[in-house]
């Protein structure tokens, strides 16, 4: 009698240490005042596994180098998102997935209001090289204009940048798109409002090298997220209307090849790229849509934050 109480005791405590493993929450060290948009997304992409996720937000991570540096380490960060090259593929697992599908690859030139008209007649990318570039020091981003030939100084503040441009000491400042409207309040400085410069680009999450578990989930999530319409649900919440307002389909674009980045770079999964001015039931924003409940992606109750077991130390 003794001896199968201690052995029901003794399946109760397993038991009970089995369950307790599996709600443990899985925490994910990201850096402080990360972007909204991404840090949803990734909540996304481990909401298809288990377990409750916990975020830990790390401050003193002021660059993308020192980010880099830090993933994986005792005192750093599990997950970086940054604009992907082949050297931070070599130094970091990169989930291969871009997360704002390519838009960082779109940038509108800010220039010195006073220098408009300079601006009107460029047609090509070619008439770009005489002018001087200003693009941060860290941005992957600056070496693809500088191996397409164009003038580029490096700077380590934004709004400096600006300061040099209303000053003549730079004459275009090349910002993505999704910064466009960061600097309204300036009357010196204005982004032109007819061209475009693009190129192939992507922005990946990428982890500590040794970290195979956590690119595995991350890709897994991305990918069904994809496939149930839950990222372009997202997508479309944060970007839509920015978009529309941009209208990148009506700009002359100024095509550059981007030699920076990988083989591996899934360029034809169109299902994963914006394209302006065009539009299918997969993958891409349409600039007319202004109601998530009319776009062919169908909003899912899941795809929801509140509904994400997910919570932020």
């Amino acid at each position: 009698m003794m001896g199968r109480f201690l052995l029901l005791l003794m399946l109760c405590i397993c038991g009970s240490a089995t369950a307790s493993r599996a709600i443990a929450p899985l925490e994910i060290r990201v850096t402080a005042g990360a972007n909204p948009y991404v840090t949803e997304l990734l909540a996304l992409a481990l909401s298809y596994q288990p377990r409750p996720v916990t975020f830990k937000p790390i401050v003193g991570i002021p660059t993308q180098s020192r980010a880099l540096r830090l993933l994986g380490k005792p005192s750093g960060i599990d997950v970086f998102w940054s604009v992907t090259s082949k050297a931070r593929e070599q130094q970091a697992l990169a989930v291969r997935i871009p997360l704002v599908k390519g838009l960082l690859g779109y940038r509108v030139l800010f220039i010195a209001a006073s220098r408009a008209a300079d601006f009107v007649d460029i047609k090509h990318w070619g008439q770009l090289q005489p002018l001087l570039f200003g693009l941060r020091h860290d941005w992957p981003d600056r070496a693809v204009f500088e191996r397409n030939g164009l003038q580029v100084v490096a700077f380590h503040d934004t709004e400096k940048a600006m300061t040099m441009l209303s000053n003549k000491r730079l004459d275009v400042v090349p910002l993505d798109i999704l910064a466009a409207n960061d600097f309204p309040s300036r009357t010196d400085i204005m982004v032109q409002p007819s061209l475009l410069i693009s190129y192939p680009s992507a922005v990946y999450l990428f982890v500590d090298k040794a970290n195979t578990q956590l690119r595995d989930l991350l890709q897994a999530g991305l990918e069904q997220a994809i496939a149930d319409g839950c990222f372009e649900q997202l997508f479309r919440r944060h970007f839509a209307d920015q978009l529309t307002q941009l209208d990148l389909a009506g700009r002359t674009h100024l095509r550059l090849p981007n030699p920076t980045l990988s083989a591996e770079t899934p360029l034809s999964r169109s299902e994963l790229w914006y394209q302006p001015g065009t539009y299918n039931d997969n993958n891409n924003t349409q600039n007319n849509i202004k109601d998530e409940h009319s776009s062919a992606v169908a909003p899912r109750t899941h795809c929801l934050s509140g509904n994400r077991q997910t919570s932020t130390n």
